[in-house]
């Protein structure tokens, strides 16, 4: 497992450098095209100053091709610019002293010389003015200047590029996890309905013999003995119809909380380690209900205490479950003072597959999170976990508004079908 997740980053770690690599050479290719712009922005406003500087010339005799240039120069000039005197202050009259400025024509004079006034203090900012001077070097005029918004946007183009290469990781990203999470639950279902099937018949033929040696035997001591085997073996037939409902829909029942966590509790008490000395403390609400399966419900709260159990390395032993109802949220607690958590892999322990011990499949918690999430619209999560102290988790189910009669809510804890979902029992929740 170690090794496939190191796989699967190492494969990101080169999609990210690959993506990092492409952004990086669109920006540098995007800076290049802007210096290219904006050089050639400034050899247009030169000539368009050479032009002025003839113009402001009266000792040279202008060619009227000059004209005809300038006339089809102006219109074709992109960028905004505007003509002060030698002191910064625009030229009056104001809108034949600029080029592609918003200058609203209806504003006063004094507002007009403010707003370029501001402009070219933008402007000075960016790039120096180009003096217009005459023949014998006094200055008469200066031209200021600033980029198009084709270069703008040319500038914010990369950028925008990147932010799309990231969302697209993402998604991507995104899409590939939901596709392996999908080809997991497929496996884990194909799994699991082999397992049942492939128990149901050997199972069957063990209670038959079961009945036949109740039969045969008569001392109180061995019936209780085949009792108790027979209760195991019809708990393995639970565990193969649990199995068997896997991928299927489940029928939810409104139906009380406690007696199907007293019904589990009472078959794992019977059953665990005496050595281990656990005492079980329950503090259940007995008017608490909500819409479960108690099958599939059984079998996530199975795994928790079996978890508790596995976590209580020293004697004695304490597992406290708690049921309770916190606003409209029924809460079903399991807190152990086993050996706890680390916090570098609380993260994991949901993972399928992944286990911190020697035997073990790792599926409990990830098979008990299913049930709740996906059938019960609950939530199974880590409430809290402190090394050498104990780890407390919480399920967390819709309460059901009203406890329903034992004849409208089909019982308390017997088995349900697995089929269509009971919508009227969903919506009760």
């Amino acid at each position: 497992m170690a090794r496939r997740e190191f796989h699967l980053w190492h494969f990101a770690a080169v999609i990210a450098a690959l993506g990092a690599i492409a952004v990086l050479l669109v920006l540098a290719a995007t800076q290049l095209i802007v210096q290219e712009l904006v050089e050639r922005e400034r050899q247009t406003v030169r000539f368009y100053a050479q032009m002025l500087h003839l113009f402001a010339d009266v000792s040279i005799s202008t060619d009227p091709l000059v004209f005809v240039l300038l006339d089809h120069i102006v219109p074709t000039i992109p960028f905004p610019v505007v003509i002060t005197d030698p002191q910064d202050e625009p030229l009056f009259p104001y809108a034949q002293n600029t080029l592609n400025v918003r200058l609203d024509t209806t504003w006063s004079l004094e507002r007009q010389r403010r707003y370029l006034r501001e402009l070219v203090a933008q402007m000075r900012r960016e790039f120096p003015p180009l003096r217009v001077t005459d023949r014998d070097g006094v200055e008469l005029a200066r031209i200021y200047y600033t980029t198009s918004d084709l270069v703008r946007w040319i500038r914010w183009l990369p950028y925008l590029q990147a932010v799309l290469v990231v969302v697209l990781l993402l998604v991507a990203g995104w899409a590939v996890r939901l596709l392996r999470r999908s080809h997991e639950q497929r496996l884990w279902i194909a799994m699991a309905k082999e397992a049942a099937h492939q128990l149901g018949t050997p199972l069957s033929a063990v209670l038959a013999w079961l009945e036949i040696l109740r039969q045969q035997c008569s001392a109180p001591q061995q019936r209780e003995t085949l009792q108790e085997l027979a209760h195991d073996v019809e708990r393995l037939q639970m565990v193969a119809v649990r199995f068997g409902q896997i991928g299927t829909p489940p029928v939810l029942r409104v139906q009380p909380l406690a007696p199907l966590v007293q019904e589990v509790v009472a078959y794992l008490q019977r059953r665990v380690p005496q050595q281990k000395r656990i005492e079980f403390v329950l503090e259940l609400d007995p008017e608490l209900a909500a819409a479960v399966n108690a099958e599939l419900f059984g079998w996530a709260l199975e795994n928790l205490l079996k978890n508790a159990v596995e976590a209580i390395e020293q004697p004695p032993g304490r597992i406290l479950v708690r049921l309770y109802r916190a606003r409209e949220q029924a809460i079903l607690e399991v807190r152990d003072n086993g050996r706890g958590i680390p916090p570098a892999l609380r993260r994991r322990i949901f993972e399928p597959g992944f286990t911190t011990k020697r035997r073990g499949w790792g599926i409990g918690l990830t098979l008990a999170r299913r049930i709740v999430e996906e059938y019960h619209n609950g939530r199974l999560l880590l409430r809290e976990s402190h090394p050498g102290v104990g780890s407390t988790f919480a399920i967390e189910l819709p309460a059901a508004t009203k406890t329903p009669s034992r004849a409208a809510g089909g019982g308390t804890g017997g088995k349900e079908e697995s089929g269509t979902l009971d919508l009227s029992a969903t919506e009760a929740a």
